[in-house]
């Protein structure tokens, strides 16, 4: 399934992308969040949940040892992070699949670790260092046309370059990369 990259510099773009993003969501939808650490998939998130309207004095943190995090925004967002998860099973258990694709946006770091859970309507990001920034790659699940996401900022942003199309694979078609 063909997606479209980019390269971004630096945190703000990252910021600025995800904000674009977040303007764009609606209830149900689900963003599968994949990459190496620190590769900026909290950064993403905290510009998703300010364009979703983030509520003031609020603020998006990695919920790596909560497993999730919940923000009061325009549409409620779950941000789940399921790299200390030894099973799709425990993620059953901390109630993901109930509360993924109801009323509210679900943002999942680390998703390529059970990408069997991931609905198949997600918006797949991956973001991935690369020398001077990170490279960030769009897909849409199976089935899903993501030609939308061309006119996303990100050659508007200093250092960044527009969307290209890739061939390659979605992070669901890969071998987990953790």
């Amino acid at each position: 399934m063909p997606g479209l990259t980019a390269f971004l510099e630096g945190e703000e773009s990252t910021r600025t992308l995800g904000e674009a993003v977040g303007r764009l969501c609606a209830a149900g939808d689900v963003i599968a969040l994949v990459g190496p650490l620190g590769a900026g998939k909290t950064t993403w998130t905290q510009g998703l949940a300010k364009g979703l309207d983030l509520a003031e004095g609020e603020s998006v943190r990695s919920p790596s040892y909560t497993l999730c995090n919940e923000y009061a925004c325009r549409v409620p967002v779950l941000h789940y992070d399921l790299y200390r998860l030894a099973s799709a099973e425990e993620a059953d258990d901390i109630g993901f699949r109930e509360r993924v694709g109801g009323d509210t946006v679900a943002v999942i770091e680390w998703a390529d670790l059970f990408p069997e859970i991931i609905p198949s309507n997600a918006l797949w990001v991956s973001l991935e260092h690369e020398a001077g920034g990170r490279r960030v790659t769009l897909w849409e699940g199976p089935g899903g046309d993501i030609s939308w996401a061309s006119t996303l900022p990100t050659a508007t942003q200093p250092g960044a370059t527009a969307w290209i199309t890739t061939a390659r694979p979605g992070p669901w078609e890969q071998q987990s990369s953790a």
